[in-house]
């Protein structure tokens, strides 16, 4: 296939992954659920921070994802890596547009790893990967959520314990609230810019490491354009649903945003792909069990779907990958 044409596949299949990310982007749940915000500010303030977060912070991220897991030496085995590209690609577009579909926020960094490791064990065996760079990666994985519980919860605990002692009244109590209004949308926005930075490597990434014919730059801006497009037409299910997961008010979305918006932001500079989905169910968690407030149904199938998203990706890509490489 002409190169010019291949190129072009692999930036409407980039396109089409961006959009699913955006869509499965709950980032804004905090205010929606706080009522800090209308639907329609969320989607304008998301759609902002998710172009100029591509532009100004995804380069890093997605040459990680694009240059250091794989190993497969295409000139002397032969294999196709535009093949080896397009189905990656494909297999994170289709779990991620239907779990969006389904309302369910999962991670697209491990969409997008689970298809590159399941294909690089079957085309190179163990050494198809590069379990250190992987080894690294999941330690964040690992923690980035256990610090989103804990930090929510002490958090959380310390407003409970001192700041409502010390209200006397009513006003006293919405004069807080308002200034917690301000804190809350500084602290969503620095998460908006960073997960837009880190989100686009999961639809680039693997593109970038094709080489230096590709115009980064314009990539991300494009991928950032998609994520907003994603978020405006899909996200606002997702955003609904874990809006109102626990009961939130400008405090405790404060409480819930910090350790989302500190992990995020410092993986982000670190260049490592991170779950912003994992990092803000683990604070909702973290919030529930500090203010003994239940729960919403449905936290069970979110669970599940993480579980299960390393497994499909990988299977999807392994399946997909036969037609794809007979085809490009």
């Amino acid at each position: 296939m002409d190169p010019s044409m291949i190129i072009m596949l692999f930036l409407i299949v980039s396109i089409v992954i961006a959009i699913g990310i955006g869509g499965n982007d709950e980032t804004m749940a905090p205010l929606y659920g706080s009522r800090i915000l209308n639907m329609k500010h969320i989607l304008i303030l998301a759609t902002l921070f998710a172009i100029t977060g591509a532009i100004f912070l995804g380069e890093g991220v997605a040459k990680s994802v694009g240059d250091k897991i794989l190993l497969i030496d295409y000139g002397t085995t032969g294999i196709s890596q535009n093949a080896v590209v397009m189905t990656i690609l494909i297999s994170t577009a289709i779990w991620l547009i239907l779990s969006s579909a389904l309302g369910l926020p999962i991670s697209s960094t491990h969409s997008t790893i689970g298809g590159i490791i399941g294909l690089g064990m079957m085309l190179g065996n163990v050494g198809g990967v590069n379990w250190n760079t992987i080894l690294g990666m999941s330690i964040w994985w690992l923690m980035s959520p256990i610090v989103g519980f804990f930090g929510t919860y002490f958090v959380a605990k310390i407003l409970y314990k001192y700041k409502f002692k010390r209200l006397n009244g009513f006003q006293d109590y919405e004069r807080t609230e308002k200034i917690y209004t301000y804190i809350i949308l500084i602290v969503i926005c620095v998460t908006a810019f960073s997960r837009a930075g880190n989100d686009c490597s999961n639809a680039v990434g693997i593109v970038v490491g094709v080489g230096d014919n590709i115009n980064i730059t314009a990539l991300l801006a494009i991928t950032g354009i998609s994520l907003a497009a994603g978020i405006v037409v899909l996200g606002r299910i997702v955003i609904k649903s874990l809006g109102k997961m626990t009961e939130l008010r400008p405090s405790t979305a404060f409480a819930v945003q910090v350790p989302t918006a500190t992990v995020m932001l410092l993986g982000t500079i670190q260049k490592i792909p991170l779950s912003g989905s994992h990092l803000l169910v683990a604070s909702l968690v973290g919030l529930s069990k500090a203010s003994n407030t239940p729960m919403k149904k449905g936290l069970w199938k979110i669970v599940a779907i993480w579980l299960l998203t390393f497994p499909m990706s990988a299977i999807f890509a392994i399946i997909l990958y036969f037609p794809i490489s007979n085809f490009v």
